[in-house]
């Protein structure tokens, strides 16, 4: 195309150099043959160059689908939005024309193809009136592997701006093999793995950056994954009564059983009680569930619900925590779960460290505050709180969506669930726990709640 431009401009020149009449005619017939020439060659590179930039857009949107594919399920419309989502937001600098864009499941939902359109802007404007090209298109294929093996969802922390929305300690560890473990953090820290960390799982997807320091990490790690939408949001609440079944009660010795209900003001169960929960749904209001020194809470079939201030969990020292989600009703699958109303504490975590006023809860005495970045506890913040050696059995979800997660056990946590999914706010291990989120779903009638489970295979790549 530079030889034809070049030989365009010499012969303009020689036309106006020219002394002899027949040399001048000569010309005058030749230029105007000479310029279309070099004219399309112009336009020509301007398409290829136009085509080429659209195939990169296209395979990029394309291999974007795919891996949210596998983080999360994508219907046709959900394929079609992402789309043109994506090609909105990297459309190529300067392009004075949008792109078109289509996308569609292919493949047995294997696959998502992507075709893109485009009106082409040329120097000269031959192409579009003598040769009638107008528009350049392209198509991408991207397919996830179904030879690999399917991931599940195993933990997934919602808050988008913590530092830190998984946060592993020194000497924390999570084992969760074969699953997805995602932050939906924007922050370059959205997942800190502190010096003698360890964590093991299937893949370790943060949507703003990790932080690895000297940590053992065994799984596929990006730092650029799509943000999750909370898989819960849209789960039906169970109705609380309106009347409590008890109020401020206190346990400290003696078997006792619990019928579903509204537990007001709390309900502290310590010294040697151990207390059976009899299936159903329990609600706390204005007050904690405190199980402390060696009391034990076991039932199968129940679902702890939190609603409204003051409202949160704590399995501390020595207590037996044994417990097993509903395998039927509105709130089968779920074993701990913050409703709607839940309202977080005036002292909850924010970034690493407290937030808010730092006023004192009813509960604690808050005199160890931590700093952001501190390896010490923080005794100030008013939410849940696992420090029991003996919680291990956990079976079903654990839906914390506002409020925050400690665990500072010694020993491993969930272990001897068949599984354990975890979507919360913030999670953060301290002093060496070891988080074990099991995903044999076959291991136990209770169900997994729609929008999580297993959502297909890690690898992705493109195709023909």
């Amino acid at each position: 195309m530079l030889a034809c431009i070049n030989m365009a401009k010499k012969c303009a020149v020689n036309f106006v150099r020219a002394r002899e009449g027949a040399s001048a005619v000569l010309l005058a017939i030749a230029l105007p043959a000479v310029i279309g020439v070099a004219g399309f060659g112009a336009d020509y590179s301007a398409v290829s160059s136009n085509r080429s930039r659209l195939q990169g857009v296209v395979d990029s949107a394309a291999l974007a689908i795919a891996r949210e594919m596998t983080l999360a399920s994508v219907d046709a419309a959900r394929a079609q939005l992402l789309a043109e989502q994506y090609i909105a937001a990297n459309i190529p600098a300067n392009t004075p024309y949008k792109i078109a864009v289509t996308a569609a499941l292919v493949e047995n939902n294997l696959a998502i193809k992507v075709k893109g359109e485009q009106q082409v802007a040329t120097p000269f404007g031959l192409m579009e009136r003598v040769a009638g090209v107008s528009t350049v298109s392209a198509s991408a294929l991207a397919r996830v592997s179904a030879a690999s093996a399917p991931q599940k969802v195993c933990l997934v922390s919602l808050g988008e701006k913590f530092d830190g929305g998984i946060y592993m300690h020194n000497g924390a560890a999570i084992t969760a093999p074969g699953c997805l473990l995602h932050s939906n953090s924007t922050n370059k820290g959205a997942i800190i793995l502190n010096a003698g960390s360890t964590l093991r799982t299937g893949t370790l997807c943060a949507r703003g950056g990790i932080k690895n320091m000297a940590s053992r990490v065994d799984a596929m790690v990006v730092s650029d994954c799509p943000a999750m939408v909370d898989p819960l949001a849209t789960k039906p609440e169970p109705v609380m009564p309106a009347a409590c079944i008890k109020s401020n009660t206190e346990i400290q010795k003696g078997i006792v059983t619990l019928n579903p209900g509204n537990y007001c003001k709390g309900l502290e169960i310590s010294g040697t009680a151990r207390v059976i929960l009899n299936p159903g749904v329990y609600f706390f209001t204005g007050g904690p569930l405190r199980v402390s020194q060696r009391a034990e809470l076991v039932g199968n079939g129940v679902t702890l619900m939190f609603s409204g201030s003051k409202a949160y969990f704590r399995f501390l020292e020595n207590s037996l925590i044994a417990l097993s989600a509903p395998t039927s009703g509105v709130s089968a699958g779920m074993l701990l779960w913050e409703a709607q109303a839940f309202k977080p504490g005036t002292a909850a975590w924010v970034n690493g460290g407290c937030g808010g006023n730092n006023t004192e809860d009813d509960d604690v005495n808050g005199s160890n505050c931590a700093p952001p970045g501190s390896t010490s506890k923080s005794k100030k913040s008013n939410e849940h709180h696992i420090s029991s050696d003996r919680a291990r059995q956990l079976t079903g979800t654990i839906y914390l969506k506002r409020g925050l997660l400690l665990i500072d056990s010694t020993r491993p946590i969930a272990d001897l669930s068949p599984y354990t999914i975890m979507v919360v706010n913030k999670l953060d291990l301290f002093d060496g726990p070891n988080l074990v989120l099991n995903s044999n779903y076959n291991g136990s009638n209770v169900p997994v709640p729609s929008g999580l489970g297993v959502i297909g295979a890690k690898n992705i790549r493109l195709g023909q």
